[in-house]
């Protein structure tokens, strides 16, 4: 049976500075988060069950008419939100069962950079960026912001993990371009795979998801408003409750 690996991730990691389109933020995520859609529709009608091993990836590509690279990412996406569980080895994926205790989510890029790293990494960078977004944005950027808020809100009262995830980072990343600090967007673009499974991890844990919705009306506000030492304030509580969120201990948490 041919192995599932997402280890080509990791070589991935620093490989996509692009910035995310805008067809990208409206459809919340595009063809990949299709192909989890289509994943999730396999496992919720039982054509996938609980402990079944998943087909080899060449034939999910083809069934799912999609390339390797995008398969990779839903996979990645499901393993992180708990739906699918990787054999011990590595030897593939099966699907979790949905009675049993929640699977531990693996950090997928801990090769390269350990969670806290990257936690401490979002905590200087995107901080200081909402200091200057409070301070330089525009009237059409605030409202930007609050329509990515509405899709995370949408996203957590419908209980879609995907989406939630997406609609996280891109508030971030906008956040990000509204500070006007090409070295730090192209920092974040850079790193975006990275940043945003380190955003997918704290949902893993199927808490409140409201409390980070509230977390980014609080950011939202004190941009809006002009407070650029509130903004910072309120980014770097809400990166340090999503590193707890995401299953670092105190003595980690930036």
């Amino acid at each position: 049976m041919t192995k599932i690996d997402l280890r080509e991730d990791e070589k991935e990691a620093t490989a996509q500075p692009a910035e995310l389109p805008r067809e990208r933020r409206e459809t919340g995520g595009g063809v990949a988060q299709a192909t989890v859609a289509a994943l999730q529709s396999m496992i919720r009608d039982g054509r996938l069950r609980p402990g079944d091993l998943l087909p080899p990836q060449r034939d999910l590509a083809r069934d799912l008419n999609v390339s390797r690279a995008t398969l990779r990412e839903a996979l990645s996406i499901l393993a992180t939100i708990g739906e699918i569980v990787a054999r011990e080895g590595g030897r593939g994926f099966v699907c979790a069962d949905p009675s049993g205790a929640p699977a531990t989510p693996s950090w997928r890029f801990a090769a390269r950079y350990s969670l806290s790293e990257v936690y401490q990494f979002r905590y200087i960078v995107e901080s200081y960026a909402a200091e200057l977004a409070a301070l330089t944005h525009t009237e059409q950027e605030i409202a930007d912001l609050k329509e990515c808020t509405a899709a995370f809100r949408k996203a957590a009262r419908e209980n879609n993990l995907v989406a939630y995830a997406q609609a996280d980072f891109d508030f971030h990343n906008l956040i990000m371009r509204i500070s006007r600090n090409k070295l730090l967007v192209d920092m974040h673009q850079t790193f975006a795979s990275v940043l945003l499974e380190s955003q997918r991890l704290p949902i893993e844990r199927r808490g409140n998801l409201l409390i980070a919705v509230q977390e980014h009306d609080r950011l939202l506000e004190a941009i809006a408003i002009g407070d650029p030492e509130g903004a910072n304030y309120y980014m770097r509580k809400h990166i340090s409750m999503a590193g707890s969120r995401a299953g670092l201990p105190p003595s980690q948490l930036p």
